[in-house]
């Protein structure tokens, strides 16, 4: 049986790869998705939506939704637009440097409400490995390091 998380971990690994060897803006469209996915997953379920924007993945957190949908991650996709509502007019600053400090003032109810955003995250609303392994096979040629 075939298995789509190595696979992605294996395109994410891949020296041929760009994801995180030029800016965000020089991806590809699809390169942009797989990224968006990518990071989000992997920091939401190390550290919640707090570390999410905390950090440099939090840079793409207004494309993410975007992303989420051109995967076919409804609910994912509406998960991070509640998120991304913490912020002034529902949009994360992407720079991570102007963001940590709205990150780490952020109010007791705002916390909680992340928190609360957490748990239906980790319950996996949407399949995303699945949605993101189609994505990236239907978008191989747009991909470096699988075309």
């Amino acid at each position: 049986m075939q298995d789509k998380n190595k696979e992605l971990v294996a395109l994410s690994e891949n020296p041929a790869a760009q994801f995180w060897k030029v800016s965000y803006e020089e991806l590809a469209d699809a390169e942009k998705v797989f990224v968006s996915v990518w990071e989000l997953e992997a920091e939401v379920n190390n550290g919640g939506f707090i570390q999410y924007f905390f950090n440099s993945s939090g840079d793409n957190a207004k494309y993410c939704v975007a992303a989420l949908g051109k995967i076919g991650a409804a609910n994912v996709a509406e998960l991070v637009k509640q998120a991304n509502s913490i912020f002034e007019n529902g949009e994360p600053p992407t720079d991570s440097a102007v963001r940590q400090p709205v990150v780490e003032s952020l109010t007791d109810e705002k916390k909680d409400f992340l928190d609360q955003l957490d748990q239906k995250f980790f319950k996996y609303p949407d399949n995303l490995t699945e949605l993101l392994y189609d994505f990236v096979m239907k978008n191989r040629t747009e991909i470096r390091g699988l075309n």
